[in-house]
């Protein structure tokens, strides 16, 4: 049985409503995905709920995607079996929204400043009840003519470099894996081609980023992903068996977009990656990387 655990909806950034991502993911012959929105957790049991009045053979894991934040880089964290019902998750969330709000009017801000005529109104169009997000801002620019496309939006104006780009502020990964784990989930840290794992922590401390997230209660890296060619793979699963870490992976799917079709299921793991997580849901925090491999 194949799973993909890192998938998107209508609820964040995506582009399939929770019951369109359940067909989907039906009809590519999944036994089990993992929604894993920005900050957000509703769609779970939407889509559950979906599964059970159409007699799915289809399992849907709790998951989320938290944007954090860690010397100025985005580093995302991915949560998978947490309750969301536990005190303090709500409000958490609830703040990285609101962060999420005032990023986008920022944005807005920044871009009609340069001359590019958008409204923060046009951007919640496309978000619709989803959580605020910079490719809602792409398609808005792209709907109103000032771009060609979503990743042409991107490269001219919402990636760092751009005279219009708004850092992200918000929880750091450190923070984003303790409220997960407060929870009851088990932590992975998502497509880690993007962030600079071996950077030093800090003037003051050598060691590395990897290190740091392995001491704060890591659980796992994201090893199969699509920006991750098969080299990399192998390099983040050797990383991975270092640190005592278990592996996990998904297509990154947010539907349709620009003309390509929607990738769910392209990238997926033997469910036995799926059992592993569920098991490390009963290690405590701070074990080391000795600890954790003699588990």
């Amino acid at each position: 049985m194949r799973a993909d655990l890192h998938l998107h909806t209508t609820a964040s950034d995506g582009r399939f409503t929770p019951e369109e991502l359940v067909e989907a993911a039906s009809l590519v012959g999944l036994g089990a995905i993992a929604i894993t929105d920005h900050d957000e957790t509703s769609a779970v049991e939407a889509a559950r709920a979906v599964v059970a009045e159409r007699g799915y053979r289809l399992e849907v894991l709790m998951g989320v995607e938290i944007n954090t934040v860690w010397q100025d880089a985005e580093v995302h964290v991915l949560g998978y079996f947490m309750d969301p019902r536990t005190p303090g998750w709500a409000e958490a969330m609830q703040r990285q929204q609101g962060e999420r709000m005032r990023r986008m009017t920022r944005f807005v801000q920044a871009l009609q400043e340069w001359g590019v005529p958008v409204t923060l109104a046009a951007v919640q169009e496309q978000a619709g009840e989803g959580s605020l997000g910079r490719p809602h801002l792409a398609r808005a620019l792209v709907d109103l003519g000032h771009a060609a496309s979503e990743q042409s939006a991107f490269e001219r104006f919402l990636t760092p470099g751009t005279p219009t780009y708004v850092p992200r502020e918000g929880l750091s990964p450190f923070e984003a894996i303790a409220l997960i784990r407060k929870a009851g989930g088990v932590t992975a840290l998502a497509h880690p081609k993007t962030v600079p794992l071996t950077a030093p922590a800090g003037p003051e401390d050598s060691r590395s980023l990897i290190e740091r997230l392995v001491e704060a209660g890591l659980d796992a890296l994201e090893v199969v992903h699509p920006s991750q060619p098969p080299m990399l793979r192998d390099y983040y699963a050797g990383m991975a068996d270092y640190y005592g870490l278990l592996s996990t992976g998904g297509s990154d799917d947010h539907g349709p977009r620009g003309g390509r079709p929607a990738r769910i299921g392209s990238e997926s793991v033997d469910y036995r990656w799926v059992e592993a997580l569920r098991e490390r849901c009963a290690v405590p925090a701070g074990f080391g990387p000795l600890e954790r491999k003699l588990l």
